[in-house]
């Protein structure tokens, strides 16, 4: 009886791995911003039903939290592709200003906390924070968060091989 117990875990275990979405792989970061924005408007449009949201997009950055010219222009990508009626975004230099008026990009210690008190200095409801992962091939992996409980809305993914 052991035995079935552990082989029904184990068929369990590997239906719902397969059940997981994967992580899309795109070649371009145009097209990884169209794949990330692709995962975040579901979210952004539930979150509208709510409220009409305010969002500030923060500089993407690096593994140690700094913000990269990579994770810059993918911020960037991903504003132009989510642009709504639905929700407003706060004009991603406005946010800069903020972190370099408190010395944080400079220092490159930036912690997600400091990017909340951005975005709430800014009038943002949530904030759309994102890393990346930068080589011969790329990761973007970004989050919605909530700046007044700072709990995670929703996460999005996406490889960028940079093939043609």
């Amino acid at each position: 009886m052991n035995v079935s117990r552990i082989f029904c875990i184990f068929i369990i275990c590997v239906s719902i791995g397969c059940a997981s979405a994967p992580i899309p792989v795109t070649h371009t970061p145009e097209e990884a911003a169209d794949a990330i924005a692709n995962q975040l408007i579901p979210v952004l449009q539930n979150l509208a039903k709510q409220i009409n949201p305010t969002i500030a997009i923060i500089p993407f950055g690096g593994p140690k939290g700094k913000p990269t010219p990579f994770g810059r222009k993918m911020a960037a990508l991903l504003q132009s592709k989510i642009i709504s009626k639905n929700w407003q975004l706060i004009e991603r230099e406005q946010i800069d200003k903020i972190l370099n008026e408190q010395h944080l990009t400079t220092t490159g210690v930036v912690k997600e906390n400091d990017y909340i008190h951005a975005g709430t200095v800014a009038g943002a409801d949530f904030i759309i924070v994102g890393t990346t992962y930068y080589g011969k091939k790329a990761l973007v992996s970004v989050k919605i968060v909530n700046v007044r409980t700072s709990t995670v809305e929703g996460i999005a993914q996406t490889y960028i091989t940079f093939e043609k």
